[in-house]
C-alpha cells in the first residue's frame, strides 16, 4: 500500500470511528483501525482495477479542488490544516491523490447501482398499512425546566428543603425571567442552556410532567412537580399533537429508504464479487506456481 494513502486512510478512519487523530489511539484502537485500513485499501484497489472503472470518466480537476477545499474548511484556518497534514506526515500531493482515488471509487459505486428499479407503490402502500405505528408521532412539547434534585446526602437537597427551594423559585419566576432562574438555580444540565430541553416526546418524559404539560398553556409555568429525581418547574413554547402520517406524506421517505437499502445491498454484493474473483485468481496462480 502506498505510504501516503495509508496515512490518509488512518486519519480518515480514526476520526470517523473514534473522533481521534491516529497518534491518540490506544493500542487496541490502533489495531482495529489498521485492520480497517488494510481492508479499505484492498477494496479500493479492486474497485479501481475493475472493468466497471474502465468505463468511468476520470475525476476532473474541479471536483478534486472542491474535495480538497472541503478538507481545508474542516479546520479553523489554513495554518491549522497545514499543521494537521504535517502531524499525519501527509503531503498535499499525497492527500490529493488519496482524495482522487476516493472520488473515483465513489463514482464507480454510483455507476454499479445506477439502474435500481423504482419502489412499487402498491408494495409500499401495503408496507405502510402493516407498519402504521412506525410513522406515528406522540405529542411533543418544546420545553424548558428548572430542577431541584432530592438527595438526602446533602442538607439542602433533602425532600423538605428541596420542596421549599422549588416553591421559593416558583414564586419568583411568576414575575421574572424563567431562563434567568434556570441558569441560577436549576440542577439539570439544561441550566447551561437557560433550562432549554428542546422538543420532548410523550413517553420519554416522567408521567407526572406529561400530565402537567397537558394542563398548561404556552409559556405558562407549572406548579412544582415531584418525580423520582426531584421537583420540576416546566414551561413549554410550542406543542405538536400526536399524529399518524398519511401514506402521501410517507411515500417520498419510503422511496428514499428503498433506494438507500438497494444501493447498500447491491454495492456490497458487487464488492464481495470482486473479492471472490480476486481470491480465485490467487488460487489459480498458486496452483500454476506449484
Amino acid at each position: 500500500m502506498d505510504d501516503q494513502k495509508k496515512r490518509y486512510l488512518m486519519a480518515k478512519i480514526s476520526t470517523e470511528t473514534y473522533q481521534l487523530n491516529p497518534e491518540y489511539l490506544s493500542a487496541m484502537q490502533r489495531s482495529e483501525v489498521e485492520e480497517k485500513v488494510q481492508n479499505m485499501s484492498m477494496i479500493q484497489t479492486l474497485i479501481l482495477s475493475s472493468g466497471e472503472a474502465e468505463t468511468i470518466e476520470p475525476v476532473r480537476s474541479g471536483e478534486l479542488d472542491k474535495a480538497f477545499k472541503e478538507c481545508i474548511d474542516n479546520y479553523p484556518s489554513k495554518a491549522d490544516f497545514k499543521h494537521a497534514l504535517a502531524s499525519q506526515h501527509l503531503t498535499v500531493d499525497g492527500l490529493r491523490q488519496s482524495l482522487r482515488d476516493q472520488l473515483m471509487c465513489d463514482r464507480v459505486l454510483d455507476e454499479v447501482v445506477s439502474d435500481i428499479p423504482p419502489l412499487d407503490i402498491d408494495k409500499a402502500r401495503l408496507y405502510y398499512q402493516k407498519h402504521r405505528l412506525e410513522f406515528s408521532r406522540s405529542t411533543t412539547w418544546e420545553m424548558s425546566q428548572i430542577l431541584i434534585t432530592i438527595n438526602d446526602e446533602y442538607e439542602e437537597n433533602t425532600r423538605v428543603n428541596a420542596l421549599k427551594r422549588i416553591g421559593d423559585i416558583y414564586e419568583k419566576v411568576l414575575s421574572k425571567s424563567f431562563e434567568q432562574y434556570a441558569v441560577r438555580y436549576s440542577e439539570c444540565p439544561s441550566a447551561m442552556n437557560n433550562g432549554y430541553l428542546g422538543w420532548c416526546e410523550e413517553g420519554k418524559l416522567y408521567p407526572q410532567i406529561t400530565d402537567a404539560l397537558y394542563l398548561l398553556e404556552p409559556h405558562q409555568i407549572s406548579h412544582p412537580i415531584e418525580t423520582e429525581i426531584g421537583f420540576h418547574l416546566v414551561q413549554y413554547r410550542q406543542k405538536k399533537e400526536a399524529k399518524v402520517a398519511t401514506f402521501e406524506e410517507v411515500w417520498p421517505f419510503l422511496q428514499e429508504k428503498h433506494k438507500a437499502r438497494a444501493r447498500n445491498y447491491l454495492q456490497k454484493q458487487w464488492i464481495n464479487q470482486l473479492i471472490n474473483q480476486s481470491k480465485n485468481r490467487m488460487m489459480k496462480d498458486k496452483i500454476v506456481c506449484d
